[in-house]
């Protein structure tokens, strides 16, 4: 099945990459222009303070292979192009060994994003931000009685998530060297317990390639002045949670949330909200007297933060305050944080994931589909 899942990802890689245009003589900006990126990784695995979690981590040694499609705006003119000064977006796929069975050999299938710090214009050496988020497979979960020394995680399917610096040396008009530095964390937001997510510090050197002739302007366009607007958010998400440990069953949590947003700029949007929470079965943890709807709902009110990759993808972020909270349904501290990946389509409705924390300890996935009320004065 793995070698099924590589296979198929080449071959719709190599499909995307087989020539931007037949003619050499034709002069027309490309729609995209591709990159390819091979990348060997070795890192630090991080302990979590344990006895028998250090003895895992010393037991185990990291390496990976990371192969990446990016996709750069040709036209000169696209506005997010020029806000985010020529960024890269694309797909990836990640292989990793870390030499001991107990965790496993996990793969991932990913979206990035890559940064310029500033325009690249004719430098040879530049400099990036870098970001990926997917799902990885293939770990070798914990099991009480099969595999009991991988206390760090209790899945074998997980979200992936790569944060680094990338720095880029052009050598030709097709080729470059890049070395990254990073945070890489394997997490299932409490889907399955134990969920303490296994945590890399990795260092990445690799090649990137650019198979077309077809060049990208490196360097600003000038944009309109962007007309703030206002946001309305309504969204319903859903999730499933593991509170006490892999033997137990699985539990429905839905949040309702609605939002009041001003975008400022084509980057941000700013604003508050509320979120109302339902988490199922709660008469099973809360033996006390209080009624049944008190012990499944909670709500809070939340600070608002969207930051716009493009017109449609953008990263939504809040920090919540409990008005009313269970510490029975997991909701251990006053406040919790969120972040995650949204795409708003043209009709108003987006659709994503966010991840919602504790102090950095994660909560829940929330599956999410909602719709954005506004009117948009700017001309993309």
């Amino acid at each position: 099945m793995k070698q099924l899942t590589v296979l198929i990802f080449f071959i719709f890689i190599a499909s995307l990459s087989y020539g931007q245009y037949s003619d050499s003589v034709l002069i027309k900006t490309p729609k995209y222009v591709k990159y390819l990126d091979l990348r060997f990784e070795n890192g630090i695995m991080m302990g979590d303070g344990t006895d028998l979690g250090d003895q895992l981590v010393n037991a185990s040694y990291y390496n990976g292979l990371d192969f990446r499609l990016g996709f750069r705006v040709g036209d000169p003119d696209d506005i997010y192009s020029n806000v985010y000064r020529r960024p890269i977006l694309g797909v990836g796929f990640y292989s990793s060994t870390f030499h001991n069975e107990d965790i496993g050999k996990p793969d991932a299938i990913y979206f990035f994003l890559t940064m310029p710090f500033r325009f690249e214009k004719a430098k040879k050496l530049t400099f990036s931000y870098s970001a990926a988020f997917g799902i990885s497979y293939n770990f070798n979960a914990y099991d009480s009685i099969d595999n009991p020394a991988n206390l760090f995680i209790g899945s074998e399917k997980n979200v992936y998530v790569h944060l680094g610096f990338l720095m880029n040396y052009k050598i030709g008009k097709k080729f470059a060297l890049n070395g990254t530095v990073g945070f890489k964390h394997f997490s299932n937001g409490s889907l399955q317990q134990p969920n303490k997510g296994i945590n890399l510090i990795p260092f990445t050197l690799g090649v990137s390639y650019k198979p077309s002739d077809q060049e990208v302007l490196l360097e600003r366009r000038e944009i309109p002045k962007y007309i703030r607007h206002n946001l309305w958010n309504i969204t319903l998400s859903a999730g499933s949670k593991n509170y006490y440990s892999s033997e137990d069953r699985n539990h429905l949590k839905m949040v309702f949330t609605t939002n009041y947003l001003r975008q400022i700029s084509y980057k941000y949007r700013v604003g508050v909200g509320m979120d109302f929470f339902y988490s199922a079965n709660a008469e099973m943890r809360n033996n006390s007297d209080q009624s049944a709807f008190s012990k499944a709902f909670s709500c809070a009110v939340v600070g608002s933060w969207e930051w716009a990759i493009n017109e449609h993808l953008y990263v939504p972020v809040g920090i919540g305050f409990y008005l009313k909270r269970n510490t029975e349904n997991d909701e251990r501290n006053i406040y919790y944080e969120r972040v995650g990946m949204r795409y708003r389509f043209n009709s108003g409705i987006h659709t994503g994931v966010t991840i919602k924390a504790h102090g950095g300890v994660a909560d829940i996935f929330e599956w999410s589909v909602g719709y954005t009320f506004q009117h948009d004065p700017n001309k993309y």
